[in-house]
This record gives C-alpha cells, sequence and structure tokens, in this order.
C-alpha cells in the first residue's frame, strides 16, 4: 500500500486525560476557540467527553439510586478522567448536580459546533465501572473492586467493577447509550476502554473473547450502527500476550472496531500484533503525561513514522493523544500536518518555514534557534520532571543535561531577535518557554553542586556554611526568576486554572471546592501526595512563585541549619512538616494574578545577562587539564557553556577552575597535556 498519508480516513484528537488535566475549567468561549483551531488542522475525530456525568446521573437514579451514594462515586471535576476509568472515586468531590447541568449544557454546544464543522464526535460507552449502591439493585451482579491504583484508602479507591459476561452489563451498557443518544444524539463512535492499567480476571480465551463481545453488544443494544474505539493502551501490560490479544480482538468484526495506538512514536503496539490482528487503528504522537513541560519531541521519528508505517498495515488515521495540551506547539503542528503528506519532506525545510509563519518574520537568529533545537531537543521524545517542581532533597536525577549547552545558545538566538523583529505573541510564547528551561537546566548544576557541598560537610563534619550559603542564595535566587519570566505572558499564569476553576461554582463553598479540585491536582494529586507531582506545572508562575519556592525554602532552611550547628538534618520531622505545607496550600483559598506583569523581552533579555554572561576573569589554558582536583567528586555539570561555568565556579570559595568537559576544579597547579581539552584557571 502507499505511503499517502492524505487519504487516510481519520484525524483524531485527544486523550481521555487531556480532558482532566488542561480542559476541566474550559467555558463555552474557550471550546469554541479550540474546535475552530480543530477544524483548521484537519481534525475529524475528536473525543467528546464533556457532560457525560449528568447521562450517568440520569441512568443510575432512573435505577434507584439516590444523590449522596452518588456523591460517593462520582470525583471532582479536576479528577473526572480516572473516576471514568475506574482507577479512583470520589476524591475532590462531591460533583454537585449543578456542575453536571453546566456541563452538560456545554457539551451540547460542543458537540453542535463540532458537527456543523462534519467532525465524527467520539462519545463515551459503558466499561464496567459502576457505584458501590448499584449492588442494592442488582444484588446478585458479579461484582469486583478494582486494585488500589494510587495509594488511596478505602474511601477513594477500589472502584467496584461490573463483570462483562453478567447480564447486568448489557442492562446498564444499554441505558447508557440510550439516554446519551437522547440528549447528545450520536454519531455511532464510541470509546470504551476495559482494563485500563488492570489485569482482566482470567486468561482463558473464551473469557476475553467474551469480555470484548459484551462491550459491542452492550453499544448495539442501543445503537445497531455502533462502532467502538478503544485505546489500545492496555496491551502494554505483561498480561497481554499474542494469544491474549488475539483472543479480545478477533471476537470483534474489524468494521466495528478502531485502535488508537496510543503512543506509537515510543511503544507502537501495532508492529508486534499483524496490526492488531486487522483492526484499522490510528498512528498516535502521546508525548506528554501529566503536562509536564520541557522542549522536547523526536520530530523526525514523527516526520517519517507514520508515512513509513502506512505501507504494509491497516494504519487509517493519524492522531494525537497528549495527557495535556499547550505544550511544544511545534511537535503538535508537525503531527497533524502529516495527515496531509504524501511523500518524505526536509525537517530543516519545515523548521525554517515554520519560524517564518509564526514569528511573521525571516530572521537568521531564529532560523538558527530551531536548526539548532531541531539536532537536540528535539530529537528526544521523553523527559523527567526538572529539581525546581519535585519535591526537593539532597540527591535527584534528571535527563535535561545533555542539550543543556545548546539550548544557552538558543537562549541567546532569541534574546538577539528580540532586538530585530515585532514581539509577536507566538515569539514571546516562545522566549518566555525557551528562557524557563535554561534556567531549569542550570538550577540542575547548581543543585549538583548543592549537593556535593553537603556531602563535603557529612564527610568532614568541617564548616561548609560559606559555600553552602552562597549556593542556596543563588537557587533561591533563580527560583524567582523563573517565576517572574513566566508571569510575563498569560499563557504561563497559575491564576487562569484557579479563577477559572472557581467560575464553575455557584455558592462560595462551591468556589472553593473547585479552588481544592485545581490546587490539588497540580502538587499532590490526592489527599496525601498519592500521585505527588505528576501534574506539576514547572511553567506556572505562581505555582513556581508561591509553592515550588516554599518547599524549596523549607528544605534549604533546614538543611543550612544543620550546618551551622552542626547537628544531623530531622528528616522525618522535615517530611511530616513538608507534607502538613503541602496540604495546607491545597486547601488555601488565594487568588493569583490573570494577567501578565511585566515586559517579556526586557526581562528575559536581563535573565540572559544575568544567568549565562559574565565578566569574570579567567586564564585560558589550551589542550590542558588538571587529572582529578575534582571539586564534584568526579560528578560533571550539565552546562559547557563557558560563561555559565564562570559564573558557577565563582559561586563557591573552592573552586579553583574547570575545564571545557564541565569539570570544576578545587586545584589548577598541576597541568597535564590534554588535546582538545580547555582549562580555565580563576585569575
Amino acid at each position: 500500500r502507499s505511503s499517502d498519508l492524505s487519504n487516510v480516513k481519520y484525524k483524531y484528537y485527544m486523550n481521555v486525560c487531556t480532558v482532566s488535566y488542561s480542559m476541566a475549567w474550559w467555558d463555552w468561549s474557550r471550546w469554541q476557540r479550540e474546535i475552530d483551531w480543530m477544524a483548521l488542522q484537519g481534525i475529524n475525530l475528536p473525543l467528546s467527553f464533556t457532560g457525560q456525568e449528568f447521562i450517568w446521573a440520569k441512568v443510575f437514579m432512573q435505577m434507584g439510586l439516590d444523590e449522596s451514594e452518588l456523591d460517593e462515586y462520582f470525583s471532582g471535576p479536576a479528577f473526572l478522567a480516572w473516576n471514568r476509568m475506574g482507577n479512583m472515586r470520589g476524591w475532590g468531590g462531591p460533583l454537585v448536580s449543578g456542575w453536571r447541568q453546566k456541563q452538560f449544557d456545554l457539551q451540547k454546544q460542543i458537540l453542535a459546533r463540532q458537527r456543523d464543522f462534519g467532525m465524527t464526535s467520539v462519545l463515551a460507552g459503558f466499561s464496567g465501572h459502576v457505584p458501590e449502591a448499584i449492588k442494592k439493585v442488582f444484588p446478585d451482579a458479579n461484582l469486583t473492586r478494582s486494585p488500589d491504583w494510587g495509594r488511596f484508602n478505602d474511601t477513594y479507591c477500589c472502584v467496584y467493577l461490573l463483570s462483562p459476561v453478567d447480564h447486568v452489563f448489557q442492562i446498564i451498557a444499554k441505558a447508557y447509550v440510550q439516554v446519551q443518544t437522547q440528549e447528545f444524539g450520536t454519531d455511532h463512535i464510541y470509546n470504551v476502554d476495559t482494563f485500563n492499567e488492570m489485569t482482566p480476571a482470567s486468561s482463558d480465551p473464551i473469557y476475553l473473547a467474551e469480555a470484548s463481545g459484551a462491550v459491542l453488544k452492550g453499544l448495539q443494544a442501543a445503537d445497531p450502527d455502533a462502532v467502538w474505539l478503544m485505546q489500545g493502551w492496555l496491551f502494554l501490560e505483561g498480561f497481554w500476550g499474542p494469544s491474549e490479544m488475539k483472543a479480545y480482538l478477533n471476537a470483534i468484526p474489524n468494521d466495528k472496531m478502531i485502535i488508537l495506538d496510543l503512543a506509537t512514536e515510543t511503544r507502537p503496539i501495532w508492529s508486534r500484533s499483524e496490526s492488531y490482528y486487522g483492526k484499522p487503528f490510528v498512528w498516535c504522537f502521546l508525548h506528554n503525561f501529566g503536562g509536564t513541560r520541557a522542549l522536547y519531541g523526536n520530530l523526525t521519528r514523527i516526520a517519517t513514522g507514520p508515512l513509513v508505517d502506512r505501507v504494509n498495515s491497516t494504519m487509517d488515521g493519524i492522531g494525537i493523544t497528549m495527557e495535556a495540551i499547550e505544550q511544544n506547539p511545534v511537535a503538535y503542528q508537525l503531527m497533524l500536518e502529516m495527515g496531509w503528506r504524501s511523500e518524505s519532506f526536509s525537517l530543516s525545510t519545515w523548521l525554517a518555514d515554520y519560524s517564518h509563519r509564526r514569528y511573521g518574520a525571516v530572521n537568521n537568529d531564529l532560523v538558527e534557534a530551531w536548526m539548532i533545537l531541531m539536532d537536540t531537543l528535539y530529537t528526544i521524545s521523553s523527559t523527567s520532571k526538572s529539581q525546581v517542581e519535585t519535591r526537593p532533597a539532597i540527591t535527584m536525577g534528571t535527563n535535561y543535561g545533555p542539550n543543556t549547552t545548546a539550548l544557552v545558545e538558543v537562549w541567546r538566538l532569541f534574546a538577539n531577535a528580540a532586538n530585530d523583529i515585532k514581539p509577536v505573541g507566538p515569539f514571546l510564547y516562545d522566549f518566555v518557554d525557551v528562557t524557563r528551561q535554561a534556567l531549569l537546566n542550570l538550577f540542575a548544576d547548581f543543585h549538583t553542586m548543592f549537593q556535593i557541598s553537603y556531602q563535603r560537610y557529612q564527610l568532614n563534619n568541617t564548616d561548609s556554611s560559606l559555600e553552602f550559603d552562597g549556593l542556596t542564595a543563588q537557587m533561591l535566587d533563580l527560583i524567582d526568576d523563573l517565576g517572574k519570566i513566566l508571569a510575563t505572558d498569560v499563557n504561563y499564569l497559575l491564576g487562569t486554572w484557579i479563577a477559572s476553576a472557581r467560575s464553575w461554582g455557584d455558592t462560595n463553598d462551591e468556589k472553593n471546592q473547585l479552588e481544592l479540585n485545581a490546587r490539588n491536582q497540580v502538587t499532590l494529586w490526592g489527599p496525601r501526595g498519592n500521585i505527588e507531582d505528576y501534574a506539576s506545572k514547572n511553567g506556572w508562575s505562581g505555582l513556581v512563585s508561591d509553592y515550588y519556592r516554599s518547599r524549596w525554602y523549607l528544605f534549604i532552611t533546614r538543611l543550612t541549619a544543620s550546618i551551622h550547628d552542626k547537628t544531623i538534618m530531622d528528616f522525618d520531622k522535615y517530611e511530616a512538616d513538608l507534607l502538613a505545607m503541602e496540604q495546607k496550600w491545597s486547601y488555601t483559598v488565594k487568588s493569583f494574578p490573570t494577567e501578565p506583569v511585566g515586559d517579556t523581552v526586557s526581562i528575559g533579555q536581563s535573565l540572559v545577562r544575568k544567568w549565562a554572561t559574565t565578566e569574570s576573569r579567567y586564564i585560558v589554558f589550551n589542550d590542558t587539564d588538571v587529572p582529578g582536583s575534582d571539586l564534584l567528586w568526579g560528578k560533571q555539570l550539565w552546562t559547557k557553556d563557558v560563561d555559565q561555568l564562570k559564573l558557577l565556579c565563582d559561586c563557591d570559595h573552592l573552586c579553583m577552575g574547570f575545564n571545557s568537559n564541565g569539570y570544576l576544579k578545587n586545584a589548577t597547579s598541576s597541568h597535564q597535556h590534554s588535546s582538545g581539552t580547555v582549562l580555565y584557571v580563576k585569575a
């Protein structure tokens, strides 16, 4: 078959988590803008999950459940994605009837506009998760408890799961689709995900075939034209070998199922399952988890993978399935453009054109910046959290490092370009984003020095307060500057998230509950840090300046006090106090700015001068090194940028110099020849 992608049937959009991580508080104005963007991108198969709790409440109440029993089941609005998948229940609730009604009304507007554009809206089906109170209606139903997905206590964990082979499954599945169709109409495609991050009750092929067959049967009982769309994510679990997958999938006719190969760019399943044993699948770009912010995404894989995989497979669509949007726009723009492609193309040419279109100008500095990004950060398929947004500790990891030096050069190029072009919105957005990443990378190097300084104190029991105080002051100063640059752009404000959440409440109590939802999701994610920092946002100004800085300040002051007092820090007490502080922050009611403060260009350029420029004088020795004498005990700093290495060395009075490989030196007198290495010695 041809590699031509311009005739694929589907251009899919969204992840079941996106609606909670990014869209939980959207009003019609924001949704209308998104749908218009979807139309411009050619998206024709959007997931449309808004308002389904209104339908579920109606179905369960018709069966005899009351509001209090629904309160125990429905989670709060920020956690509905995982309530729907059966991962947890109740946390962040109750889900008041007023919210359900408003979301129902919003869904009608969403569906009408999507259908006006000719889109096929994917609605929800029944996957088996039910309130505990369903037992009073169907006392003989085959119910089991889901495993504890996120270390929640019994109040919030272990959702009741109805066996798909139980006859009650068909009753509920049919009732839900019937009511949903009455209220929303139907485009005949339904998303149902069974066994999401859970293990089926049996590996018996007959059971697996009956389980999948029951899903389609339940849909078709209400809609004979129903097609089942499912995420292939479950097949990543070790339970699913070829025989189990084949039994589960072959029970469904090929024309009655569409599969989202949810993370084709990194973990394709189609290629090890004979194209899902004949089912049409969508080549998906997952990329992001929880809204973790970093500059990354394998653009080469995006630009080539769908074209290659289209040949000799049942691929019939492309899609973006990130858990959260509003980050790395270049990666999603490229992925969606693949739906128009019929042949290979030059990625560098595409990026140069992208730069011209995005910034409304031809600028050599910006083109060069994108060429550097293409060869460095945008070759990476995954990332990890920065230290700033992670619970403070002495030993921490990050994978930002290998491209740190390249990003400093990109940062300077953006700062230079700001002098030559009109700073339009997309340029300011990207300048903030590059600055954010550059500061986080530098923080990682400060943290490495901080770690060794403390370990040196532990080993020698000597007063290390001089260099330690200097390092920690710089770390807190850097966090302050990160918050400052983020505050200059409307796209990087915590205040928008919280204000939008509160806007959905009718009473002050409801508004406060919704603010708790908004705060908790991006911090503790649960009552006691159950999935802590999974949805962290190092790109939101209020979160950086008010929450992350407070955590680091607590950690640093406790550790510094122990050094000054020559005592051992009580880490157990610190952990308890930190959790108490985090929980208090979740329940606090406090507004944050919803409008930007400060000028992006002037602040961004000043931060380049502050954190990537120095007048410090060092003597340079080419082809020279000092073997050993490593101040950081063999640890290499991520940055190899000379000005940044000077800044870092200047922060520690024990640092006498450094080499071009990123090793700080505590002695520089024993020179040895080292081809290609440059030694810098404090003047």
